[in-house]
């Protein structure tokens, strides 16, 4: 092999083959200048780097996966993980976008279903924390502006906010692991679960929903009018509590704004 032949570019591509696949250590020690047996011991000290640099990012981003599974598992997880989707990007807080979808296809995790979505979940989390700023827009905001055009306005979302659904209690079980024993209710792994994720004051929150206001609030992030997302909501239980509803919504920071007319009204925003 000439290396004189070889340009950075693509030593630099066999090196990060050689780290990801060990079958590819032999043919790329060639291309460094030291002993064959001081070589891979390098190699091999740099591939443990790298997992442990997967595993530590990983478990940043999903620190209740991490407490279901374990810690030996959850490592040989981000290895593999690692291994099927390298990063893509030097910020390595967008390293685990497909953790959710890479569990999905892992034949150990069919007796642990709830898992995946737990996963989606606090990716979910993860996402609302580093995501761009905005002023909240608050509910005596939203009725000082509207007046008596309330029922026929849409609501901005905030940078940060986002839905989930799931089929099993992966809600609950996230917020379990953020509650003292004492806090803890009971529930069931098989319940479905809905939930709002804000970051009020930079601090990340899930607001457990019910079908109705989740599917209101669903209506609302597709630019619904806030009166076309209550019908929703009413239609699915005629008990639905708007004032209370609203009132969740709004403290827990989950719009920034409001379109008036095609006009956002920023004069009311919190902050401004």
């Amino acid at each position: 092999m000439d290396k004189a032949a070889l340009s950075l570019t693509i030593i630099q591509q066999r090196f990060a083959q050689a780290l990801l696949n060990v079958d590819l250590v032999e043919r790329t020690l060639p291309l460094f200048a030291a002993s064959t047996s001081s070589l891979d011991a390098r190699m091999a000290f740099y591939r443990g780097n790298l997992a442990s640099v997967w595993s530590g990012a990983l478990a940043n981003a999903y620190p209740v996966l991490l407490q279901l599974v374990g810690a030996e598992f959850f490592a040989q997880m981000a290895r593999a993980y690692g291994q099927a989707y390298p990063s893509q990007l030097g910020d390595l807080n967008h390293f685990g976008s497909e953790l959710p979808q890479f569990l999905a296809n892992a034949p150990m995790m069919a007796d642990y279903p709830y898992f995946v979505d737990v996963a989606a979940l606090e990716w979910k989390v993860h996402r609302a924390y580093y995501a761009a700023d905005a002023d909240i827009f608050t509910l005596p905001a939203l009725i000082a502006c509207a007046g008596d055009k309330l029922q026929s306005v849409c609501l901005n979302w905030h940078p940060a906010s986002r839905l989930h659904e799931s089929d099993n209690a992966s809600v609950p079980v996230w917020l379990a692991h953020q509650a003292s024993d004492d806090e803890r209710k009971q529930f069931s792994l098989s319940d479905s679960s809905y939930g709002l994720i804000t970051r009020p004051e930079w601090h990340v929150s899930v607001l457990p929903l019910s079908w109705p206001a989740f599917q209101a609030l669903n209506a609302l992030s597709q630019q619904k009018t806030l009166g076309e997302a209550l019908e929703i909501a009413l239609a699915l239980d005629s008990q639905f509590d708007i004032p209370g509803q609203l009132n969740a919504w709004f403290s827990a920071g989950a719009f920034s704004g409001i379109d008036c007319s095609g006009k956002v009204c920023p004069d009311f925003i919190q902050g401004s």
